[in-house]
């Protein structure tokens, strides 16, 4: 049985963080707005299992969504992007020197924003199919 109450507590969520993370990119805390692309896109891959009433752990965007009906590579690959920014962007000792506001670029959180929108979207749209056949 569906659960979409909760699938849209979850997927809200994943907005919300994505457009913090659009915030964030706008003022030039990209590290921040890699890393809450990574979550936004998190939260909404979690919300079609929560949905589905399969709650999932861990944090690989990549591995979650594999499991998700009719995903293609090219999404997965970006999912990978993303996986990449859950630690460095946040943790000093990810870098050799420096902290990880020095390491990430405008260019980098518009395309993690990008991705995770597109993931956002694909789980959306993976949800409004799977109601239909219920």
């Amino acid at each position: 049985m569906l659960n979409e109450k909760e699938f849209i507590r979850w997927i809200k969520t994943a907005k919300h963080t994505l457009e913090s993370a659009k915030l964030d990119k706008d003022n030039g805390y990209y590290n921040w707005a890699c890393f809450k692309a990574q979550q936004a896109a998190e939260l909404a891959t979690k919300a079609y299992f929560y949905g589905i009433g399969e709650p999932k752990i861990g944090h690989s965007i990549a591995y979650l969504l594999q499991s998700i009906p009719n995903v293609n590579i090219d999404l997965i690959n970006k999912a990978k992007f993303l996986d990449k920014m859950y630690i460095p962007t946040r943790y000093p000792n990810s870098w050799h020197s420096g902290t990880p506001d020095f390491y990430y670029t405008l260019n980098e959180a518009e395309q993690a924003i990008n991705y995770a929108k597109e993931i956002i979207d694909f789980v959306e749209e993976a949800w409004k199919k799977l109601s239909k056949n219920v």
